[in-house]
């Protein structure tokens, strides 16, 4: 145990560079910098969310509608102008994005039965960029909603007063259910749809950069030590192979679990920054959080640890398959190359599971998908909520048998004299072998 020890020690001491440091430092600093200059940004640009309104009718319907549209958490300034171009022109409103005129005669076209319209002018800028265009839009098609909604129900309260305008637009309105496991809850559909992927979809990303880092330095720390001849002095020490095996493995698990958590530490203050602005959509989860909790959409301290044991395994598993490609690089330089072999499988599935619907897929796509260890990890979270425990650990499973026939296969390797001259050279490494 005390050669292990020192192994280790000398291993996290060799991967633990005062670049990796740096850049795991820089890293955190530039998601911090970003989350705060989205943030800022969202707020002082919040005179530019406003909509500028020239309000032509002067009527009861169009003081109604300024209400509603207001009752929206959209500001809405009334402008003196009576022509659009003049408005958009005058300095006043130079920051302003969106315009909306309330034509003359609106009001009485409405009560005798005429169609009319409100316009809408949005100001696209040619050096509009990120988020805004968007967000105007969506802000748009909000208040366009609401105005709409309030001129029916001024109609309808004409033509027939003795009902409400809502029985008489909705006179059955739908209510959504959602059974998960013979629970039923009173919840919208699109809200439980939208919680898991918010779940879902992140978690794979943390995850994908985890293993492609560690892998990364794993290779190039075994095509570093080959390169400049220490392996074979390391390999001339009586010391047990596979304790070499362990000792690297175990080294590079801690430097990923650090670099994990800093990724963690700079996307939580990036992605703080960037919901400052979806601050409607973070009110609607917060409404459907007791019906999601009913449905046993919650992640409990065991399914934390269950996630957590099968990030752990598709680690290990994509580090014992990164230390056997390490051996069979050429060099150094042919690293990104040799990352190929485990790039491939790791973009299947963290890929097609996004984009194909697992329970309705085919045989075919499933063992495709369930023989690639990292699927496992990817599915962790959702399995975990949606209470499929069992295939959680299978997964775990699948992925502990994985990782044990490559580490055998690398002790394997470690154990013959092969090692110092086994390599896997590419088509341009042959080359450039037969020209020296």
């Amino acid at each position: 145990m005390n050669i292990f020890a020192v192994l280790l020690r000398k291993e996290i001491k060799e991967l633990l560079t005062r670049q990796l440091v740096i850049s795991i430092a820089a890293m955190i600093f530039v998601f911090y910098v970003i989350g705060k200059s989205v943030g800022s940004h969202s707020r002082a640009s919040g005179a530019s969310n406003s909509i500028v309104v020239m309000d032509l009718d002067r009527s009861e319907l169009s003081a109604r509608l300024l209400k509603a549209m207001g009752g929206g958490k959209t500001p809405i300034k009334p402008s003196a102008f009576t022509d659009i171009a003049p408005a958009m022109a005058a300095p006043e409103h130079a920051a302003e994005n969106s315009f909306l005129v309330i034509p003359v005669g609106l009001a009485r076209s409405v009560e005798e039965g005429r169609p009319s319209r409100l316009e809408f002018y949005s100001r696209f800028r040619k050096d509009a960029s990120g988020m805004g265009p968007a967000m105007a839009a969506s802000r748009i098609r909000k208040v366009s909603a609401l105005a709409a909604a309030e001129a029916s129900a001024y109609a309808l309260e004409r033509k027939a007063p003795g009902l409400p305008p809502a029985f008489l637009r909705d006179p059955a309105p739908a209510e959504e259910y959602v059974v998960i496991d013979g629970r039923t809850e009173k919840v919208p559909l699109g809200q439980v749809v939208g919680f898991i992927q918010s779940q879902s979809y992140f978690f794979p990303i943390a995850v994908f950069f985890i293993v492609i880092l560690s892998a990364q330095m794993i290779m190039t720390a075994v095509a570093t030590e080959k390169e400049n001849k220490t392996l074979e002095t390391l390999l001339s020490s009586p010391v047990d192979r596979r304790l070499l095996v362990l000792s690297k493995l175990t080294a590079s698990s801690i430097i990923a679990a650090a670099l994990s958590v800093a990724y963690m530490l700079g996307m939580r203050s990036f992605m703080g920054g960037i919901t400052g602005a979806a601050e409607s959509a973070s009110a609607s989860a917060a409404a459907a959080g007791p019906a999601l909790a009913k449905l046993g959409l919650v992640i409990t301290t065991q399914g934390y640890l269950v996630i957590g044991l099968s990030v752990l395994f598709c680690i290990l598993c994509a580090l014992s398959m990164a230390f056997i490609l390490g051996i069979l690089s050429e060099d150094v330089k042919s690293i990104q190359a040799m990352l190929m072999p485990l790039m491939m499988p790791l973009m299947i599935s963290y890929l097609m599971p996004i984009f194909i619907d697992l329970s309705t897929a085919g045989w075919g796509i499933k063992a495709l998908l369930y023989a690639i260890p990292f699927t496992h990890a990817f599915m962790a979270p959702q399995n975990v909520m949606m209470g499929n425990f069992a295939r959680a650990g299978w997964g775990i499973a699948y992925q502990a048998a994985v990782f044990a026939v490559f580490v055998t296969l690398a002790a394997r390797l470690f154990s013959g004299d092969a090692l110092l001259t086994l390599r896997l050279r590419l088509p341009g490494a042959r080359k450039k072998a037969a020209a020296q």
